[in-house]
């Protein structure tokens, strides 16, 4: 009934949000390409100084679910010196809230890991 075309928009829309989010975030670093077009729905990256998991425990405690571990891509981790990463996943039934809920919790990570902000 939505249409493959209204979730695809939605989900680009919604992707563009959250990759333009994570850039600007102080020590977060996307996996991937600058491009939102190029990620489909799918955002990775890391947190400097915050193991993957703790990442995603603290994400979980904000009622935020994402993926934390290798994700079947060893070859991939092992080019880029990490053992994991985190993945969070979106779909047209997300919207821009939650989008900000995932920013803001990601932006207090290292605050609440007792590392610094800048």
């Amino acid at each position: 009934r939505i249409g493959w075309e209204r979730i695809e928009s939605r989900e680009n829309e919604l992707t563009r949000l959250a990759v333009e989010g994570v850039k600007r975030i102080p020590h977060t670093h996307l996996i991937g390409a600058e491009d939102p077009a190029d990620h489909h729905g799918i955002i990775t990256f890391m947190v400097d100084g915050v193991h993957p998991h703790d990442v995603a425990a603290i994400l979980d405690s904000e009622n935020i679910a994402v993926r934390a571990g290798h994700h079947c891509a060893q070859p991939l981790h092992k080019f880029l010196g990490s053992l994991s990463t985190t993945r969070a996943s979106l779909a047209f039934y997300n919207n821009e809230d939650d989008i900000q809920a995932f920013l803001d919790c990601l932006a207090s990570l290292r605050e609440r890991m007792g590392l610094p902000v800048q």
